[in-house]
């Protein structure tokens, strides 16, 4: 018997796809309702890899190095100390240039699921868990 596409790894990445897109949801709500702004850095943003001091990019700084030195300013830097610095760095930076340049505001995902009235998020796409129970794991059918 060959192994259902919910014991693949594809399951676990769309249930973590729908978990974290739930939870930008919800920030995006919470930070709307105190007249705050959600801004998205791109996913290839180098966080860890960039100094917060002079901003010289590291290119070879492998996941097990948790601290280092930067080669240019000498600045010893914690890895996620550092990257997050940079994110809130890069946010402001975004904030203050209006979205210019190729950063770009993040727009509310809300227009990425169909959200029903009892709460319950249905992301639309192929082989997702539909949460209401048509056929997806834990449903009677």
């Amino acid at each position: 018997m060959s192994k259902g596409w919910y014991e693949t790894g594809s399951y676990h990445a769309s249930i973590s796809d729908v978990g974290w897109g739930m939870f930008v949801n919800f920030l995006d709500y919470k930070l709307k309702a105190k007249n705050g702004q959600l801004v998205e850095i791109g996913r290839f943003f180098p966080s860890s890899k960039s100094c917060s001091c002079c901003s010289h990019i590291v290119e070879e700084l492998t996941l097990d190095n948790r601290e280092w030195d930067c080669p240019s300013c000498k600045t010893h830097h914690d890895r996620d100390g550092n990257a997050a610095f940079n994110i809130r760095k890069e946010g402001i930076r975004m904030l203050e240039n209006n979205g210019g340049g190729n950063p770009v505001i993040a727009e509310s995902r809300q227009r990425k699921t169909n959200k029903p009235q009892g709460g319950k998020a249905v992301v639309v796409e192929t082989r997702s868990l539909d949460r209401l129970g048509a056929g997806g794991v834990g449903s009677s059918q």
